[in-house]
């Protein structure tokens, strides 16, 4: 059976209702986002952030992770997590690292994309990477330039507040807390990314959710005979990671909290519901395997 003139069931089932589910699940997510917030892109007044839901949420998250939770002395390991997690350098190597060698480790079992050989497995994970990172890049900038540009951080908010720049907080009584003010170290060699003057959406959030959805949808398509604690622990620690290193943005301040839920989550069910509901990401499977099994009968031929 030749891999390349037959479906993937792993990859792709035909499911018009699904799709449209996710799609209109995603649409509300951000129509509720811009219609119930008319102050949602920029923050000039204390009370602004009080007058919608997401903005209540957005203000309950931040005072959550960013004060509650590093401000307490018995925390300081937890901050000094999310201080690597959130550094320009080795914070991107940790993620990826991190994601690439989960995936690598639920495609080395047998039940999970069951009887295909190795190279396929490698072609699903570079179709994830190169077809994510590019549906996640289009959909940002769209969403960026046409429903809220130059949203700033809460980082930027609540450092340079109109309302009470003389304590850096949007009042007397919602003191902040920066994540680069816990570690000076930090701090002098600007190694640690919290300010934002774009933070809609929340790209790496869009990323990790991308991720998780498409290694939660191939676990369930790959094998029925899958033991089901197996399948619940590789989808629980599929998920803790990717919600592990999007909460490590809300710590920074990078991003309020509708940033990552509202818009990296709209993102990630639109780029996923395409890819796996419609031939897009199977395609894009057999393409880069096409060319791994080209280039392997070249080097056949060349020894």
């Amino acid at each position: 059976m030749p891999l390349l003139s037959k479906n993937i069931p792993e990859l792709y089932q035909f499911n018009p209702k699904r799709l449209i589910v996710f799609l209109l699940f995603a649409f509300a997510l951000v129509a509720s986002w811009r219609l119930c917030g008319s102050q949602c892109c920029t923050f000039k007044h204390d009370h602004s952030l009080q007058i919608s839901m997401w903005n209540r949420l957005d203000l309950s998250a931040f005072r959550f992770f960013n004060r509650w939770l590093l401000t307490r002395e018995h925390h300081t390991f937890i901050a000094r997590v999310f201080v690597a997690l959130n550094s320009a350098v080795i914070g991107e190597l940790i993620t990826n690292i991190t994601l690439i060698l989960v995936t690598c480790v639920i495609f080395s079992s047998n039940s999970v994309l069951p009887n295909r050989p190795r190279s396929f497995k490698i072609s699903v994970l570079l179709a994830m990477i190169i077809y994510g990172m590019l549906g996640q890049m289009l959909l940002s900038k769209l969403s960026r330039d046409y429903l809220c540009p130059k949203r700033p951080s809460p980082s930027v908010v609540f450092r340079f507040s109109t309302v009470n720049p003389e304590k850096q907080a949007i009042s007397s009584t919602s003191e902040t807390f920066s994540i680069n003010r816990l570690f000076e170290e930090a701090k002098k060699r600007d190694l640690v990314k919290e300010i934002a003057h774009d933070s809609w959406p929340g790209e790496h959030a869009a990323v990790n959710l991308i991720w998780s959805l498409f290694l939660s949808s191939i676990i369930n398509r790959s094998s029925s005979a899958l033991p089901r604690i197996k399948r619940l622990s590789m989808h629980s620690t599929v998920w803790l990671v990717s919600l592990l290193f999007s909460i490590a943005r809300l710590v920074s301040g990078a991003h309020w909290f509708s940033d990552c839920f509202a818009g990296g989550l709209s993102e990630a069910l639109v780029i996923v519901a395409l890819g796996i509901y419609t031939p897009i990401f199977q395609l894009c499977v057999k393409l880069i395997h096409s060319l791994i099994d080209r280039s392997q009968s070249n080097g056949k031929k060349l020894l």
